[in-house]
């Protein structure tokens, strides 16, 4: 096992591409994240520069991820109940319509709140999709590429945020802003299609017997009898609630600090995008040297600090770096906190447990989102960053000291807790270093 993980981390974290239908998956999620960021930051652009407010602006951010806290359980339950590839394909056609909704509401000068709620009704659709793709995601690598591809995933929406905004900015200025949120609806295409070329059938192992809430908290119980995979997920709900809500703000903070618009936020993004990026391409490397619970400590640990000095920088290139650390060290220790779960989770387990993952972290990031916009609306952007960054720290400080022995457990997976886990299957799972 150690020479096969020795063996992995030369080949370094684009070599889990070999896989065809990974592979497939990637390059279409690429497409689609794409299309994704370009409506993102064209609808927070036009309601930033409707309304002048950063609790609206960050409302439509909140419209998005606030979803997942009711339609992603059921996803999660539908995912280890069904045929998961069939699943996903009907998610991403109902997407695609919504989408085209959403297009036509911006052609048709929607308000701000109609816009807004529209975006509602397709995050519900869209917030579905996410549970769905994780449990895929295990069965299309082995486990010990499992992090790789989790990274892999982080660079395919990060090269989106890159790529997106910076195209959003010329077809607003070309023709208009609604050509940006048909490019949405014709990735969701591109995606549905490539998906559909992958020709196995992805069976959940479980029974279909249970009901909707036993199964539910089968999933809570997975998660909680896992120490590792419940300390990382308390960390990643807290830093979503404290730390994450930057990104939905980005269009205010352009507004307010550069005194910008549409280009000026677009230029933030990318340099939160390139840091996401360069961050998560990184990450696989950095945990086979320095183990897990090292690297998510370090990284979350500069985040804060990087959260601080983008409160209280000056200027568009003080900004755009500022951002761009901020983004390269917050992404990536997210999302090796959230490859724990899966690890640790049983194969019909994986959709339940990603989606109150993903129900936990959007409540939280949606949540956080309310409170540092009103608090900007109130006082400045800059205060509600450092008000964000102080209770972010403070938290990681008492979390990291309060439970020692059960973080250094998040890099290593504690046998104890993965044997109780995987109770039952034919074989004792011991994981190693790199799992």
């Amino acid at each position: 096992m150690a020479d096969g993980n020795e063996a992995h981390r030369r080949r370094g974290p684009l070599s889990v591409l070999r896989h065809r239908d990974f592979r497939r998956m990637w390059v279409a999620n690429v497409v689609s994240d794409v299309g994704t960021w370009m409506q993102l930051v064209t609808v927070a652009t036009l309601v930033a520069a409707k309304t002048g407010s950063a609790l609206q602006t960050g409302l439509v951010a909140v419209a998005t991820f606030a979803p997942q806290a009711l339609t992603s359980p059921i996803a999660g339950v539908l995912a280890d109940r069904h045929e998961r590839r069939r699943l996903y394909l009907m998610i991403l056609a109902a997407q695609a319509v919504g989408a085209s909704a959403l297009a036509f509401a911006v052609a048709a000068g929607a308000s701000p709140r109609t816009l807004t709620l529209v975006v509602l009704c397709q995050g519900l659709i869209g917030s579905m999709a996410n549970p769905v793709a994780a449990a895929i995601l295990p069965e299309l690598v082995p486990k010990r590429e499992l992090l790789a591809a989790a990274s892999l995933s982080s660079v395919s929406w990060n090269s989106g945020r890159i790529i997106g905004p910076m195209l959003a900015a010329l077809s607003v200025a070309a023709i208009g802003p609604t050509w940006s949120i048909v490019a949405n609806a014709v990735s969701f295409v591109f995606l549905f299609v490539s998906i559909a070329s992958i020709r196995r059938k992805l069976i959940p192992l479980g029974g279909n017997d249970a009901g909707f809430v036993t199964r539910l908290r089968g999933g809570a119980s997975a998660i909680y009898r896992s120490k590792p995979s419940l300390f990382a997920f308390a960390i990643a709900v807290a830093t979503q609630f404290f730390i994450a809500p930057f990104i939905g703000l980005v269009p205010f903070y352009a507004r307010q600090v550069l005194d910008g618009g549409q280009s000026d936020a677009s230029i933030l993004y990318v340099a939160v995008g390139v840091g996401a990026l360069v961050g998560s391409l990184s990450l696989p490397w950095l945990v086979g040297r320095v183990g897990r619970p090292r690297t998510a400590v370090a990284l979350l640990s500069l985040a804060i600090i990087a959260l601080a000095v983008v409160a209280n920088v000056k200027g568009r290139v003080g900004a755009v770096v500022g951002l761009g650390l901020l983004g390269g060290l917050y992404i990536p220790g997210f999302v090796g906190l959230s490859s724990v779960l899966p690890r640790d989770a049983r194969p019909e387990e994986r959709g339940r447990v990603a989606s109150l993952f993903a129900a936990s972290t959007g409540a939280a990031y949606s949540c956080g989102v309310v409170w540092m916009g009103a608090l900007a609306d109130r006082t400045s952007i800059r205060t509600s960053f450092t008000v964000g960054a102080s209770v972010a720290a403070v938290l990681l400080g008492i979390s990291v000291i309060a439970a020692n022995r059960h973080w250094r457990s998040v890099g290593r997976g504690d046998p104890a807790s993965v044997r109780a886990v995987h109770r039952g299957l034919t074989t004792t799972v011991r994981p190693s270093r790199d799992d």
